[in-house]
């Protein structure tokens, strides 16, 4: 699913459903999110003032300029899993200018890409993304009457 506004986008990548649909056909395991890979790249800055995020191809296979990796931390909530990814005081040597997060699966591949606008890593400050992707859940009430679409009762009882 994606998520998009002016200043942050997020995609799960075709990688990752492909390895879903196989999963449930008995063909290999589901994805888990293990690793994050910070770097910089689809943004248009033709115009300074106003960077422009540009579309994350959905068969994407590696984050553009990539200088820091490391384990993150997820959790599963309501139709959306929030990653918690650090980059630590002194793991860059140098300044490093970023606007992209990548997620790995337990394969080490790229299932997932999400963008901000351009910011600074540096050396003496530790930065802290927490980049969301959701997975849309039908609602069984749409209407709000307290039942589902067939008129059965969301409530469950017998």
């Amino acid at each position: 699913m994606s998520f998009n506004t002016d200043y942050q986008r997020s995609k799960l990548l075709n990688r990752y459903y492909e390895k879903v649909g196989m999963a449930a056909a008995g063909q290999g395991a589901c994805p888990h999110f293990t690793m994050f890979v910070a770097g910089f790249g689809l943004v248009d800055e033709s115009d300074p003032e106003n960077p422009k995020l540009q579309d994350i191809p959905p068969d994407l296979k590696e984050i553009p300029r990539e200088f820091y990796r490391d384990t993150l931390e997820a959790q599963y909530s309501d139709g959306s899993t929030l990653c918690r990814c650090e980059i630590p005081v002194g793991a860059v040597e140098t300044p490093q200018r970023y606007n992209m997060i990548g997620i790995l699966d337990q394969d080490d591949e790229l299932v997932a890409v999400c963008l901000t606008l351009p910011d600074w890593v540096t050396p003496t400050e530790a930065d802290r993304a927490f980049p969301v992707l959701t997975f849309p859940l039908e609602d069984p009430d749409p209407d709000g009457d307290g039942t589902t679409e067939g008129g059965n009762s969301v409530g469950g009882g017998n």
